[in-house]
């Protein structure tokens, strides 16, 4: 399902035409909404969502009003989820505020004939503060079950139109109507840009003469959590909103950072972000010389590094620039993304490295548009090292990842390096490091089809990163996800954990596993597919928007070396195979050899490149279904007559 992005449009004075769809009033529920039962273009779907609009405009004082209603029917019990309703909004120094909140529960009597409205009282509307920048307004919608509309309205009221928001026509749930209707504050530019699948058609309604443009769609599928996606928002049908310029009062007219070169000069003369580059931080002169006499410079740009790393800790806010300075930074040993991040370029910098300011939209926060040279498209600055013509990517302010892998969050996405010579928008790709997993298995099978072993696993590279950070976030929940989960009844004990602190060496995980008979009449069925990453075909969906995003490279060996019994024959053994997609994109191997009582198994599956489109989503799929009959492919073993 190809993504089509529309080209960017300047609004500067235009009016809206009269067609837009009209709505029933609040709380007037009609007839056709009574009677679905089923959303019919996303039959998996628990609720839908029957319409969504807003009306954004302004007051006397030009502040940002947007008026929104959203209409909801409950289809399924596991639906009943969606009558908890939050509204976020930014609470600092009154920047939005939300009011005039208004929601009923409509269930209806009669043979689902005569609708029955609860509205929801004042007390069960609450407001709670989540951090220093989000609030958020909580509805406890009343009596929702399977056949219930839900409705709720409301008003935010903003500073001005730099908090405008973009407007998503597409969420978790399918959506059969939504409409946004924006009025430009006079003598405001706004640049807009539509993001949707070429397949699902957008009204847009303008009219020349006033600030007025309406955007509809219709008809849209939810866009529920898949395995491997990056971005949610990135697939998500929607128009972004970008404030482009003003006109002033004695005529022409301000442009904001309309180019990547502007947005170099805004960044490196803000005295947040540039200024933080030269501060004098007192580190001290004999570690300074310490550190320059180290005789490479990846020793030294290592060292400052995991200096910084393992000295200064994160307050908890993210930001591009730093908040409180690079100096209090390193007084408090405490600061933000920002701050950790600019103080290490500036400690880089002081020991006679290259090093510039990267910002980067990491895989979950969104992609960046290469031709929109906007700055809110970026969540984090992260340093960018430039050593014998390599690049290092070093985020002192994330999860630990040693300076010789890029970050795992920034893989396979765009950035942009801060440097008037030596800036501009890169790729951050990797391929010579990868998620690699090398499982080796000794076990044996009793006369009466148990299977009990000894596994040694060697994780290396971005797999060492996932299971060490799995493994100290919940020692028992990655037991389960790499392990027991694999088969009913599998138990493991004795677990040791091996190169925990050394990273250019593989985690090594090595344990004692047992497996109870699965037994049908006088035969013994055997699962060899243990430890290999695919205990079932994780795409499962009928409809996907999204890409399919490793991150990177993948390469999985499994080798079993399995003792038969003398009591058990084997029946049937699964034939060697290998599979490929056409591309070699993929690859599948199994090989199963018998000798005497010993039999030798050997998976193996390889990825040559990480990121496969959405368009591409069925070969994939099809292939992973395959791929998994294959490996649960079971052998069979019965005693002789």
């Amino acid at each position: 399902m190809k993504r089509l992005v529309c080209s960017c449009l300047w609004l500067a004075l235009v009016k809206l035409c009269s067609a837009q769809k009209t709505l029933p009033e609040f709380g007037q529920i009609t007839a056709a909404e009574s009677a679905i039962t089923e959303c019919a273009f996303d039959k998996e779907a628990d609720a839908v969502v029957l319409f969504d609009a807003a009306y954004a405009d302004h007051n006397d004082r030009y502040n940002l009003i947007v008026n929104r209603r959203i209409r909801i029917k409950i289809l399924k019990p596991q639906g009943n989820r969606h009558g908890d309703i939050a509204i976020h909004y930014r609470n600092p120094d009154d920047i939005q505020y939300v009011s005039d909140i208004e929601a009923y529960t409509c269930n209806f009597t009669n043979n689902g004939t005569v609708p029955a409205i609860k509205k929801v009282p004042h007390s069960a509307i609450y407001r709670q503060k989540l951090n220093e920048r989000i609030s958020v307004v909580k509805i406890a919608m009343p009596d929702v079950k399977v056949g219930s509309i839900i409705e709720y309205k409301y008003t935010t009221t903003s500073k001005n139109y730099n908090y405008l928001d973009d407007w998503y026509f597409q969420r978790d749930l399918p959506v059969m109507h939504s409409q946004f209707s924006l009025v430009i504050m006079p003598n405001y530019e706004f640049a807009y840009r539509v993001y949707k699948s070429d397949q699902l058609p957008i009204e847009i309604k303008q009219e020349k003469g006033s600030g007025k443009i309406y955007f509809e769609m219709n008809n849209i599928a939810g866009l529920r959590d898949e395995p491997f996606m990056d971005a949610e928002k990135d697939y998500l049908q929607h128009v972004a909103f970008q404030l482009s310029g003003y006109q002033g009062s004695f005529g022409g007219t301000t442009r904001y950072m309309t180019t990547w070169d502007e947005v170099t000069r805004e960044l490196m003369g803000n005295p947040s972000f540039g200024a933080q580059l030269n501060k004098n931080i007192p580190v001290g002169e004999e570690w300074l010389n310490k550190i320059k006499a180290m005789p490479s410079a990846f020793e030294r740009m290592a060292a400052i590094y995991n200096f910084i790393y393992d000295a200064i800790g994160s307050d908890g806010t993210s930001s591009i620039a730093s908040t409180n300075g690079v100096k209090e930074t390193w007084e408090k040993k405490k600061g933000s993304t920002g701050d950790i991040n600019l103080l290490l370029i500036n400690l880089l910098k002081t020991a006679g490295l290259e090093v510039y300011p990267l910002l980067v939209s990491e895989r979950g926060h969104g992609k960046v548009i290469p031709e929109y040279p906007f700055i809110d498209q970026f969540n984090k600055v992260m340093a960018y090292v430039l050593i014998d013509g390599r690049y290092y990517v070093l985020d002192a302010a994330g999860s630990y990842t040693p300076p010789f892998m890029t970050p795992f969050s920034v893989i396979n996405t765009k950035a942009f390096v801060v440097n008037r010579k030596k800036g501009g928008i890169i790729s951050l790709t990797e391929t010579r490091k990868k998620d690699r997993n090398f499982v080796n298995i000794n076990a044996r099978i009793d006369e009466n089809g148990a299977l009990t072993g000894e596994a040694d696993i060697q994780s290396n590279e971005y797999a060492r990163l996932t299971r060490m950070r799995a493994w100290e976030r919940d020692k028992e929940r990655f037991r389960e996800n790499y392990f027991t989960r694999y088969q009913a009844g599998m138990k493991m004990d004795s677990l040791v954990m091996q190169n925990l602190d050394n990273d250019s060496l593989p985690l090594q995980q090595q344990f004692h596993f047992s497996i109870p008979p699965t037994v049908s009449g006088d035969y013994r069925l055997i699962n060899l597919n243990l430890f290999t990453g695919i205990a079932k075909n994780p795409f499962i969906s009928d409809i996907r928007f999204t890409n399919i995003d490793y991150g990177c490279l993948q390469t999985h060996v499994v080798t079993e070396a399995i003792s038969l019994p003398q009591a058990l024959k084997i029946e049937n053994l699964p034939k060697n195979i290998r599979m490929i997609m056409p591309d070699t994109s993929i690859s599948f191997s199994r090989y199963l050899e018998l000798k005497n009582d010993l039999l030798l198994v050997r998976y193996e599956i390889a990825t040559t490149r990480s990121v496969f489109t959405a368009d591409e989503y069925e070969y994939v799929k099809n292939f992973y279904k395959k791929m998994a009959e294959l490996m649960n492919e079971q052998i069979v073993l019965k005693k002789p007559d």
